[in-house]
């Protein structure tokens, strides 16, 4: 039996504004899916998915600007302007209309290019994510991680901690055979750009709400909720799949904020079903 050729991924830097962002495009013949990840996470947070769906679908991912790969810029944190970074990068690649995956941070920019600009979508996945605006009793304990991790980073322990208990479920950071996939994004945040991940995560904390947008969500849509998320509570969700016209939600239990990390033959199972529906 001959197997499918799979292509070779494309790893590239484009110059958006005033930043370099990194992106890889694993080329091919199939509709594309542009991965958008979460805060303090990378294009690689989705390797499980793009490992499963690449034969089929052209795979791209990008790393918002101060993070993972990409480059570091003294402004563009805030919402709608790393929106506009990825509509940018949507026209220069000629994705449209793509499918769009987006996690957490990747969702809140997804969200808000299906409302406004439909017609680049195929279709919509929003992970772990909402459309509400930050809520303020989370203000402290956001702005006092932001301030260490501004100044020592995010490696010493009590600020890993607090970090690890916001991103994962709880399975995911007790379980031992785990250890080594959390070590891996411990290694990466420790290289992490300190001043851009706290203008990262003040915009976010500034985010206004969009929930009065989403009607105006017009394409398939998928919703994913992880059950012990306490950074996005799958209530959210739930709002979400009431003002999405049409939307499928799945809620998955045994899971934290960052799904296709914590479960990824699931997360990749929901998706490649979602997909095929669509056809």
């Amino acid at each position: 039996m001959t197997m499918p050729r799979i292509p070779d991924t494309r790893r590239s830097y484009l110059r958006v504004r005033d930043v370099d962002l990194y992106c890889e495009d694993t080329g091919g013949e199939g509709e594309p899916i542009l991965f958008l990840h979460g805060f303090l996470f990378d294009g690689r947070m989705y390797e499980a998915q793009i490992a499963a769906l690449r034969d089929r679908y052209r795979c791209v991912t990008l790393d918002f600007r101060g993070q993972g790969r990409s480059g570091h810029a003294r402004t563009g944190y805030q919402l709608e302007q790393l929106t506009a970074d990825v509509l940018t990068v949507i026209r220069r690649l000629d994705l449209a209309p793509t499918h769009l995956v987006g996690l957490s941070m990747g969702g809140f920019v997804g969200m808000r290019i299906g409302a406004r600009e439909p017609g680049l979508l195929r279709s919509l996945t929003l992970l772990n994510t909402g459309a509400s605006p930050h809520p303020p009793g989370r203000y402290p304990l956001h702005l006092a991680l932001t301030a260490v991790a501004r100044l020592l980073g995010p490696s010493p322990a009590p600020v890993l901690r607090g970090i690890e208990k916001e991103l994962y479920g709880e399975p995911f950071r007790s379980e031992p055979g785990r250890e080594a996939d959390r070590e891996v994004w411990r290694r990466r945040w420790a290289t992490a750009d300190r001043s851009s991940l706290a203008n990262t995560m003040l915009g976010m904390m500034v985010r206004p709400d969009i929930r009065d947008e989403l009607a105006g969500v017009s394409v398939p849509t998928l919703i994913v909720a992880g059950q012990l998320d306490v950074e996005m509570p799958p209530r959210l969700a739930r709002e979400m799949h009431t003002l999405i016209p049409g939307s499928q939600l799945v809620e998955l239990d045994g899971v934290g904020h960052s799904a296709t990390l914590e479960d990824p033959a699931r997360v990749t199972g929901i998706l490649e079903r979602f997909l095929a529906e669509i056809g």
